[in-house]
């Protein structure tokens, strides 16, 4: 899949396509000293990676304003939403050497966002608007490590592959919000998991 069809599929800018490939660019270099990513997927990265992470921005509920990235270790989704712009994204990454790289690209591309590195459990109550993640743990897992962070107005979306029903079949047990899956664009068998309150 090349950057303009990408492109087109995000709705986004040929600036940000520029700033996207910026940010590719400097994973690349990066990813020969530190494992970021899974070296197989460098060359769909594209695909893999930037529109897996850039569909998210069309789940936000209306108003959202401020992300909360968990685990976010080499900027997926976080730092790919940042660049597509409208949104100030936290990032949440305990590996410092991954922190030190997301910082990096922060800096270089002059991103709206900020590294935490530290454990999410960790953190004060941010106030999120949508909390998002990526291969970092289970559904039950996940709300586990982010309770803190969860209040009534926040939802949450999450990357998650074709394990998501079995994830999802005691949500009731240890939850109270209600999920939605979506087909993903970047693969036939992910899907984008949105969880939020009843209203």
């Amino acid at each position: 899949m090349t950057p303009d069809q990408v492109g087109e599929l995000l709705n986004v800018s040929r600036e940000t396509i520029k700033k996207f490939q910026a940010y590719l660019t400097l994973l690349e270099k990066w990813q020969r000293r530190i494992n970021l990513v899974s070296n197989s997927t460098l060359a769909e990265a594209w695909q893999r990676h930037i529109l897996d992470s850039g569909q998210l921005a069309a789940h936000y509920p209306p108003q959202t304003k401020h992300i909360l990235d968990v685990g976010s270790g080499a900027g997926f989704p976080g730092l790919v939403l940042a660049i597509m712009g409208g949104v100030t994204v936290d990032l949440v990454e305990s590996d410092q050497r991954k922190a030190v790289f997301l910082s990096t690209v922060i800096r270089e591309l002059g991103l709206p966002a900020k590294v935490h590195n530290q454990r999410i459990e960790t953190m004060p109550n941010l106030r999120p608007d949508v909390i998002t993640a990526r291969a970092l743990a289970s559904v039950p897992k996940l709300l586990n490590l982010i309770e803190t962070q969860l209040h009534p107005d926040c939802a949450c979306l999450f990357l998650k592959g074709a394990s998501v029903e079995d994830e999802l079949t005691n949500l009731q047990s240890y939850s109270t919000m209600v999920a939605t899956t979506y087909p993903s664009l970047s693969g036939s068998t992910g899907v984008v998991l949105e969880l939020k309150n009843p209203r």
